[in-house]
């Protein structure tokens, strides 16, 4: 069997331009046109190697091959055709071109593998539009995120409207759901999003988990009063009290993490947002993300009596709201163990990283035999257009990804 990557490539150029903009940016949000019009390309794809792919009731698009033996559960490959606003060419694409380049080189070569094989194109992984992402990969594991037809995206449209344009039903979407046994085990392909790939250069990355998160809002309250006539010493300042404690978060993070614990703030509110006002309230959002859910409560620890001093020195008052909580999911060890194995094979060297980023594969975790693929991100960049994936880290990606499926196509068949 051969891979197909030259043809990999131009798909992945030819859906980026659909989703080129006025101003020249490419975006495909879900849901969108560019999005269908990119769903629509793909399953084209398909199309023209004899498979016709379906559409679930949550709108994943599944496209099956058929094994030797199709009473065995599938082997799924899957990731994601929606992006953030202005994109990149690779970030999820990547995954489902892999599937479809490894579906296309057995139906040229006239093998069939004894498990069937499915390639997913999950929707709406991003959550750009409405604000929380995953919603094909968590409907097809039973899990609720709690939509309703009344939801409003960054247009101001309800999700009825817009799901009503994508012919979806907000009541439907939880009969995409798959049992347990009908699917052998999963992977997806994806670019690190991160550059210790890069930077090491080191074409293959083995997924060990993907971090937990925990997101809290933390409002600091102090007393607004005027800039020119209150002496410093008269102050209740929200924002110099906020800042300070943001100041401390690197250290903090140091001090009781380790080298791939990360946390932040990413958006803060000031009231009452005048120039000549001290500022009375400052709102601001907290993350931690870690793959040791210990290390991630610790600092939930820390932060929360630090905050407390700092609001007692600057003589503010402060009010802690968790807004999320995921925790660490490990991907599954035999699969992990698959892919080693693969990458070895094919003589790549490789190095085993968990993911700071989410993915599809975080939630398929929770129900069906996951395993993750990473493949360098140039400079670590991605959510950009200028992300970029070199052609050979992409061939060798795919070829892990190859060797893998023939790999646990055989497990447990002897």
């Amino acid at each position: 069997m051969e891979l197909d990557i030259k043809s990999t490539i131009k798909r992945m150029e030819e859906l980026y331009e659909l989703g080129t903009q006025p101003d020249g940016t490419h975006t495909r949000i879900a849901f969108s046109e560019e999005d269908k019009r990119a769903r629509d390309r793909y399953i084209g794809y398909f199309q023209e190697i004899g498979i016709e792919p379906i559409i679930d009731q949550a709108g994943n698009i599944i496209a099956r091959m058929d094994g030797k033996d199709n009473d065995l559960p599938s082997i799924v490959i899957g990731s994601h055709l929606d992006t953030v606003p202005d994109g990149g060419k690779y970030d999820g694409v990547l995954g489902c071109m892999a599937g479809l380049a490894v579906c296309e080189a057995y139906k040229k070569s006239g093998q069939k593998p004894m498990h069937p094989m499915e390639v997913i194109v999950f929707t709406d992984e991003e959550g750009a539009r409405f604000g929380s992402g995953m919603l094909g990969s968590s409907a097809m594991c039973g899990i609720d995120l709690g939509i309703s037809d009344s939801d409003t995206d960054i247009y101001g449209e309800t999700r009825s409207a817009v799901f009503g344009r994508c012919g979806l039903r907000v009541e439907n979407i939880s009969k995409a759901i798959r049992a347990k046994d009908s699917i052998h085990c999963f992977f997806e392909l994806h670019i690190e999003q991160g550059a210790r790939l890069y930077k090491s250069r080191t074409p293959i990355g083995i997924v060990t988990g993907i971090a937990g998160v925990s997101r809290c809002e933390i409002r600091i309250d102090g007393e607004a009063n005027h800039s020119g006539s209150t002496a410093m010493s008269d102050r209740k300042d929200a924002l110099a009290a906020a800042a300070a404690f943001i100041a401390q978060l690197p250290d903090m993070v140091q001090a009781y993490g380790n080298e791939y614990t990360v946390g932040t703030v990413g958006s803060m509110k000031v009231l009452p947002g005048s120039v000549n006002v001290i500022p009375g309230s400052c709102i601001f959002s907290l993350e931690f993300r870690d793959q040791n859910e210990d290390v991630i409560r610790l600092l939930e620890e820390r932060a929360g009596e630090y905050i407390h001093k700092v609001c007692a020195d600057y003589k503010c008052s402060c009010a802690l709201k968790k807004t999320a909580d995921h925790k660490p999911s490990p991907m599954t060890g035999w699969v992990v163990e698959g892919i080693e194995a693969a990458a070895k094979e094919s003589g790549a060297e490789y190095r085993k990283i968990p993911s700071g980023a989410f993915h599809d594969s975080l939630v398929m975790s929770e129900v069906y035999p996951t395993g993750m693929i990473f493949v360098p991100s140039v400079n670590g960049i991605s959510h950009s257009r200028h992300e970029h994936t070199e052609e050979g880290d992409i061939k060798k990606g795919m070829e892990v990804l190859w060797r893998v499926v023939e790999h646990v196509d055989r497990r447990n068949l002897s």
